[in-house]
């Protein structure tokens, strides 16, 4: 497969939703003035970074065989569009597994038995999102999936690997980004609903209506901002400039209530990445400033 195709394949655009976990781990870390294991954060990096790639080829490779990018109306996949052979895209994904594991490895002599079960599960899932007997995309699940792997795991797990010590911050940052992240998956899914039901994909969006959907969505857009509330009062006012990702939250939520076509919503599933990437480095800037002046 020629490289081009394997960036493709990778999404680059998305990646963003596995390394963000990471950094608000190390916010964290920074606010709480703790000694930090940093090997520990670049294999979390890499780990989370490999699942992610691994998934999308899992997913790219799946829904073509199932015949869910026929009418695709998102970006090019792969397979279908570049007629790409499923066993190859398959291999790919094998390829990032194996890669995550071997990235996981030291986790494990970090953090012991809990780590190295998190971490099967996390691998065996990177497939068993859309494939498997038991798809989690197609089962309507999806959304929880992200938050839990997405957000709990991998931003608690990180802080957890990289300081030793779990903290109840730790659950609402991790709770922040799982709810940012699942933004990215419900704006694919609202996108793709119409299509979806062709193929009996039940995401979610496919067994509510638009309008309980959309609202779910601006659920997932502002319910981490309390988050924000919550570390402006308990640690420090400065913290507020974390509000400001907020404006591009409304712009995503006005933006889809008003789309005409489907189309429309990869600009806003644009825009939900930036939006997630903005939150997590306005996070960080308030935790370095919270470092430096406190």
């Amino acid at each position: 497969m020629q490289f081009k195709y394997i960036l493709k394949g990778t999404r680059p655009k998305t990646l963003i939703a596995g390394i963000v976990p990471c950094f608000m781990a190390f916010s964290l870390s920074l606010i709480l003035n703790l000694k930090s294991n940093h090997i520990a954060l670049l294999c979390c990096l890499c780990l989370a970074v490999c699942i992610q790639i691994a998934t999308n080829f899992y997913n790219d490779a799946v829904d073509f065989l199932k015949g869910a990018d026929e009418n695709r109306v998102g970006p090019e996949r792969i397979t279908s569009q570049d007629k790409q052979n499923a066993k190859s895209v398959f291999r790919i994904g094998h390829f990032f597994i194996i890669l995550a594991f071997l990235f996981g490895v030291p986790l494990v002599y970090f953090g012991g038995i809990p780590i190295l079960v998190l971490g099967l599960v996390s691998l065996y899932f990177a497939y068993g999102y859309t494939g498997g007997p038991f798809p989690l995309a197609y089962l309507g699940l999806g959304e929880l999936f992200v938050f839990i792997f997405f957000g709990l795991v991998a931003t608690v797990g990180t802080f957890f690997l990289m300081t030793n010590i779990i903290v109840f911050d730790s659950w609402v940052v991790g709770s922040q980004i799982g709810l940012l992240s699942c933004v990215l998956i419900a704006v694919n899914n609202y996108r793709d609903k119409e299509t979806d039901k062709l193929v009996n994909k039940r995401t979610l969006a496919t067994r509510l209506s638009s309008k309980t959907y959309l609202l779910l969505l601006d659920l997932f857009l502002f319910l981490p901002y309390l988050g924000i509330l919550y570390f402006s009062f308990k640690y420090h006012f400065l913290f507020l400039i974390c509000l400001f990702p907020a404006l591009f939250g409304f712009k995503i939520s006005k933006g889809l209530k008003q789309i005409v076509k489907s189309s429309d919503c990869n600009f806003f599933l644009s825009m939900a990445g930036k939006h997630l990437a903005l939150f997590s480095l306005s996070f960080l800037g308030g935790s370095i400033a919270y470092r430096i002046l406190c």
